[in-house]
C-alpha cells in the first residue's frame, strides 16, 4: 500500500520473547484475553471487540452477532492497519478511498467505527491492542478513549499479576528446596551424634564435645530458618525501622569484635580506617545485621592469613562503608546475580563454611530500607571483591 498515512511497525522478533515471558499461549492467559474482550464489547455496546497481539498472528474477538470467518480475518487485518493512523481517522475510516476502492475490504464495508488502546507493560513494550469495531457511526469521545485505556491497562495488570504469582510460587518452592537441602546435613549429624552419645554415656569429656557439635548443628539450622523468615518479612514490608542517631564507627567496631573469633580462627587481620567519625540515622540492630553479613562474608571467602580492609568515610552527604576481601573475586555472571536470592556464585568459602544464599539479598533490602544502596566491585576471579555500602549521612548541628 502506497498511502503515506500508513507506516507499519513490522514485527520485532524480540516481541516473541516478551509474549513468551507473559505465557500468552497458556490457557489461563487466553482466558484473561477472552474475558477482557467480552467485557469491552458489553461495556461499550459495540458490534465487536477484539484483542490483537503484537506478533501479528493471534487475536481474541467477541461480537454481539455471528461474524463470518472472512469478516473476522479482515477485521483483524484492518485493526492492525488502523492502529497505525491518527485517531481522527478512526471514526470515518470507512469513507477513506483505500477502503472504498479496494475489494480487499469488501467484507467489512458496513463497519463505521474503530477505536483502540495499546496493552503495554511498565517499560513501554506493546504486547497488543484492545480494539472496538461498530457498524454504527460514533463520534470521537475522549471519555470512551480513557475508559478503553483503563481496560487495556487492566489486561496488562492481570498478565503481570499472573507472572508475579508464578514467580512467588517458584520462590516458595526454592525456599522449601533450600530448607530441605540445607537442614538435612545438620539434622543427619545430630542423629549420628545421638547414637554416639549412647556409646559414650559415661565419658564426660566426650559428652562435652558432643554437646558442642549438637549446638553448632542447631545454630546452623537456626541461621537458615532465620534468614528464610527475615527475607520473607522484608519482601512483604513487615519490617519497620526504628532509627536513632549513631556513631557509625562504633557500630563497625562492635561488629568486627563480634566476628573476631571467626577471623582469628583463619589467622586473618582486619584493618579498619574510619575517617572523621561519620554519624548516621539508622536502626542499629538492622544495620548490625548488614555489617555482620558483609564482614562475615569477607572472613568466609578470604583465605587464611589474609588482610581484610574496612574503610568508612563521609562524602557529599553520604556515608560510605567499603570492605575488601583479597580472596576469590567475581565473574561477570556473578556480578549480575550476586544480590539475588539463592544465587550460587563461583567462589566457595575457604574454610568449609556454609551459606544460605540469602545473606546478600537481605543486605540489599535492608540497605534500601535505610535509603541507601549496596554494590560489589571485582576485577575478576583472582582479584578479590570489594563491597560498598552507601547510606545517608546525619548532618551534625554545630
Amino acid at each position: 500500500m502506497n498511502n503515506k498515512l500508513f507506516q507499519f511497525h513490522w514485527f520485532d522478533k524480540t516481541i516473541a520473547k516478551t509474549l513468551e515471558r507473559y505465557e500468552i499461549q497458556e490457557p489461563i492467559s487466553q482466558l484473561c484475553l477472552e474475558r477482557s474482550t467480552s467485557l469491552a464489547q458489553a461495556a461499550f455496546k459495540t458490534t465487536a471487540a477484539m484483542i490483537i497481539l503484537a506478533d501479528f498472528q493471534n487475536y481474541k474477538i467477541k461480537s454481539n452477532q455471528i461474524l463470518e470467518a472472512d469478516v473476522v480475518e479482515k477485521l483483524f487485518d484492518l485493526a492492525h492497519l488502523l492502529k497505525e493512523v491518527e485517531p481522527e481517522l478512526w471514526c470515518n475510516f470507512s469513507t477513506q478511498a483505500f477502503i472504498q476502492q479496494s475489494d480487499l475490504w469488501k467484507p467489512v464495508l458496513d463497519f463505521q467505527f474503530f477505536s483502540c488502546q495499546p496493552i503495554q507493560n511498565e517499560v513501554g513494550i506493546v504486547l497488543g491492542w484492545l480494539c472496538l469495531f461498530d457498524k454504527q457511526h460514533r463520534l470521537e469521545d475522549p471519555h470512551l478513549m480513557a475508559t478503553l485505556k483503563t481496560m487495556a491497562d487492566m489486561v496488562m495488570d492481570e498478565l503481570e499479576l499472573r507472572i508475579q504469582i508464578k514467580r512467588s510460587t517458584r520462590l516458595q518452592n526454592e525456599i522449601i528446596h533450600l530448607a530441605a537441602h540445607d537442614l538435612k546435613n545438620p539434622l543427619s549429624g545430630i542423629m549420628g551424634i545421638t547414637d554416639h552419645i549412647k556409646r559414650q554415656i559415661h565419658n564426660t569429656e566426650q559428652l562435652e564435645e558432643i554437646c558442642d557439635l549438637i549446638k553448632d548443628s542447631s545454630k546452623r539450622m537456626m541461621n537458615i530458618l532465620d534468614d528464610i523468615l527475615k527475607s520473607g518479612y522484608l519482601e512483604n514490608g513487615k519490617i519497620q525501622l526504628k532509627v536513632m542517631p549513631q556513631r557509625f564507627g562504633e557500630v563497625i567496631d562492635h561488629v568486627v569484635n563480634a566476628n573476631k573469633v571467626a577471623s582469628d580462627k583463619k589467622r586473618q587481620k582486619i584493618v579498619i580506617d574510619i575517617v572523621d567519625e561519620p554519624y548516621v540515622l539508622i536502626d542499629r540492630p538492622r544495620m548490625i545485621e548488614v555489617l555482620d553479613n558483609l564482614i562475615n562474608n569477607a572472613i568466609k571467602y578470604a583465605p587464611k592469613d589474609a588482610e581484610i580492609h574496612i574503610r568508612a568515610w563521609e562524602q557529599k552527604g553520604e556515608v560510605l562503608f567499603s570492605i575488601f576481601n583479597p580472596g576469590v573475586g567475581l565473574s561477570e555472571d556473578d556480578k549480575a546475580k550476586i544480590f539475588h536470592k539463592f544465587s550460587r556464585l563461583s567462589a566457595k568459602p575457604t574454610g568449609g563454611e556454609t551459606s544460605t544464599g540469602l545473606g546478600l539479598s537481605i543486605v540489599k533490602m535492608l540497605a534500601e530500607l535505610h535509603g541507601g544502596s549496596i554494590s560489589a566491585e571485582s576485577d575478576g576471579l583472582t582479584h578479590g571483591v570489594r563491597f560498598i555500602l552507601q547510606i545517608p549521612a546525619l548532618a551534625q548541628v554545630a
